[in-house]
């Protein structure tokens, strides 16, 4: 549906102003009290008042200069919220799993829906926790059969996607399952209508689907660890670690995935208020004027034209999807991709994620898939759920467009380039334990080793990077923004718990991490001259799982042969510098000759606190030439920079030798050091060591 302004402008050419640049300028609402009132019902109307700079007011009358733009792009809508989901359903056949016979896998506890499909007063029954007798956690399957009654033919399950809420914020957590209820949820139960609203939605609309018995909810079938006094934590973790090793199964052998999209937490339920605008077909025919065209005599005559279109909103599903609560969730980043399919409850409407296709209530796939020229394009993001072979191909191929790839040659460079762009979608992701950081990518860490990479091709995986080619993976970069008015944003904070400091996980950043290109430094074009200047010895990983590589650590380092190590001065530069941080070599008798380096990447500034100025004991150690996009001689010369932490006893890496005393340190960020100049050269050209150090 439009407003009679943007009718108007469309169909009749209304306050139509000729320029050179644009073609044609229109006169839209001159006010943002009009603009208000036309947003309720208005498509042009809501997309304009929503890109609004934030310093627009509506709230406040004032005049606004807005430029009408047109689409000709076709639109339809489908129509009902439960024949779609069914109609998607029935086409998309990710989970025909569930169709073939034989055993199927289930999570060792679920959520028993079957009282409640029978039941005609949904909200006053009651739901049970029932597990499987027969689950193994060493064959990683189960049957569930213990649980269902005889003859009975509803035995899929689904799973929930949802936001806990912050408690920060005031936000209680959901309704938990812990060791204290866990025996009451079994045996009684909890009647539908005391679960939080996004619980209960869940659970109803699930129970309605054909042959869905069952529902996967995480704080009701994983026991939540409790503090309290008398209570071992040691002893309530196992179950989380016995769990959380199976979660990528949990998710990508459901038969749907539901998830809140638009709630922040538990209270805010599935289904929110309809609203029908976006849902109408806003055709309408858009004027032309003096529109050229071909008569019978080949000659070219100018006539007036109305042509039929359709308007698309070119961000509906970043608005819909990309940009929604539960999606800026770590977890649930995990789950989205690992599910075969997922159900999207939007703010406004359904929305539909499968390996074959995607689709909304109000735009099909090719609609969704259209995006204004110079942005990301939609299909690109789409790969990111098909954990292919033939994705990782597509982003690679996409990302050396104008570049010749030199590390081609590289095994199982796809599937690098793969984790590489999941990692840097990932690190943009939030989480509320930031000890979870590495739990909750560790279905895709798992599958990656399981099934991804060459099975002859020995992989292990180390604290978010992979064994083979590391060192080239140690160079990440944590993205830092440009604000204008000679001022950064780079507002990352260390979380040790997370993950050692030479890992990604260490940090949470909103603008997230660069990876660094994945090479041996042995293409031709390496040949000919130095581009690595470090070695790595060996690394050691502590898991607090034994039995689970792919989440939480204990503890894990680093053994670099480093050929320069230099001790150096950062300085912090006021407000108004241009930059904000130098540093430079030290010791140093020259200071006015003293070479000033700029091109700086810390990793979290705001935490790491100790590493300004005279006593900081920093150091510079150069890495290797990046970025592999760029000409050779183009290339900056990357460079950890590192904090001394004092010394660390370890078992040699060489056999035989026994415990041997290293120097300790933890990476705070990365410098770049253009090629071929005099920094360059002083960089390598001294500091020279034959030093083993450990980095943790």
């Amino acid at each position: 549906m439009l407003c009679e302004v943007c009718t108007g402008v469309l169909s009749k050419h209304k306050g139509a102003q000729k320029t050179s640049t644009f073609g044609y300028l229109f006169t839209h609402h001159k006010s943002t009290k009009a603009l208000q009132q036309s947003d309720t019902h208005c498509l042009i109307c809501t997309k304009l008042a929503k890109t609004l700079s934030p310093d627009t007011d509506l709230s406040q009358d004032q005049p606004l200069d807005i430029l009408a733009v047109l689409n000709k792009e076709r639109f339809y809508n489908l129509s009902d919220l439960k024949k779609t989901a069914q109609n998607w359903m029935k086409d998309c056949k990710c989970a025909s799993f569930w169709e073939e016979p034989g055993a199927k896998w289930y999570p060792r506890r679920l959520l028993d829906l079957q009282e409640l499909r029978a039941s005609p007063d949904p909200h006053n029954t009651k739901i049970r926790l029932v597990e499987s007798k027969d689950y193994i956690f060493e064959q990683d399957t189960c049957s569930i059969s213990d649980c269902l009654p005889s003859k009975h033919q509803n035995d899929r399950y689904v799973t929930l996607s949802h936001c806990w809420g912050n408690p920060k914020l005031g936000s209680p957590p959901p309704l938990s399952m812990t060791f204290k209820n866990e025996e009451r949820f079994k045996t009684e139960g909890v009647i539908v209508k005391e679960l939080p609203k996004t619980f209960r939605d869940a659970v109803v609309f699930a129970a309605g689907l054909e042959k869905v018995g069952f529902i996967w909810i995480d704080s009701l079938c994983i026991r939540q660890p409790i503090k309290e006094d008398g209570e071992n934590e040691e002893e309530q973790l196992q179950d989380w670690f016995e769990q959380t090793r199976h979660m990528g199964n949990v998710y990508r052998k459901a038969f749907l995935n539901l998830s809140a999209t638009a709630a922040y937490d538990a209270k805010g339920g599935l289904f929110f208020d309809p609203c029908p605008e976006p849902l109408r077909e806003n055709n309408i025919d858009v004027y032309y004027p003096e529109r050229p065209y071909p008569t019978l005599e080949n000659s070219v005559e100018e006539t007036d034209a109305h042509i039929r279109c359709s308007l698309i909103d070119t961000s509906a599903w970043d608005d819909l999807v990309e940009n929604s609560p539960v999606n800026q969730r770590a977890w649930v980043f995990q789950e989205r991709l690992l599910a075969p399919r997922v159900l999207h409850f939007g703010y406004n409407q359904l929305a539909w994620e499968c390996h074959e296709f995607n689709s909304s209530e109000s735009y099909s796939w090719s609609e969704l898939a259209i995006k204004p020229s110079g942005t990301d394009g939609f299909a690109d993001r789409s790969h990111l759920k098909h954990l292919t072979v033939a994705a990782g191909r597509s982003f690679r191929e996409a990302r050396f467009i104008s570049f010749l790839d030199h590390d081609k040659h590289i095994k199982d460079i796809y599937i690098y380039e793969l984790w590489k762009k999941i990692v840097e979608a990932y690190s943009r992701t939030q989480l509320t334990k930031h000890n979870d950081k590495l739990t909750a990518l560790g279905g895709i860490a798992k599958l990656f080793q399981d099934e991804l990479f060459s099975p002859d091709h020995s992989q292990t995986y180390v604290a978010g990077l992979w064994s083979r080619h590391i060192g080239s993976q140690l160079l990440w970069t944590a993205n830092q923004i440009y604000r204008g008015n000679d001022t950064y944003d780079n507002p990352g904070q260390r979380h040790p718990e997370s993950g050692p400091s030479w890992s990604w996980a260490s940090i949470t950043t909103p603008h997230g991490i660069t990876y660094s290109d994945i090479t041996d430094y042995a293409s031709l074009q390496d040949k000919y001259i130095k581009t690595i200047f470090f070695k790595v010895i060996s690394h050691t990983v502590f898991p607090a799982d034994p039995n689970n590589p792919f989440g939480m650590l204990k503890s894990a380092h680093i053994l670099l042969a480093p050929d320069h190590l230099h001790a150096i001065n950062l300085i912090q530069r006021p407000a108004g510098y241009g930059i904000p941080y130098t540093w430079h070599l030290k010791p140093n008798s020259a200071p006015k000759l003293r070479i000033e380096y700029a091109n700086i990447y810390l990793d979290a500034p705001t935490s790491d606190t100790d590493i300004f100025g005279p006593d900081a004991q920093l150091y510079c150690m150069p890495g290797a030439y990046a970025k592999r996009t760029m000409r050779n001689e183009d290339r900056d010369l990357y460079c950890l920079m590192l904090k001394y932490e004092g010394s660390v006893v370890l078992e040699s890496s060489e056999p035989g030798k026994g415990k041997v005393e290293y120097r300790a340190f933890r990476r705070v960020g990365v410098t770049k050091v253009a090629k071929m100049g005099r920094k360059e050269l002083e960089i390598l050209r001294e500091g020279e060591t034959q030093e083993v150090i450990c980095l943790r």
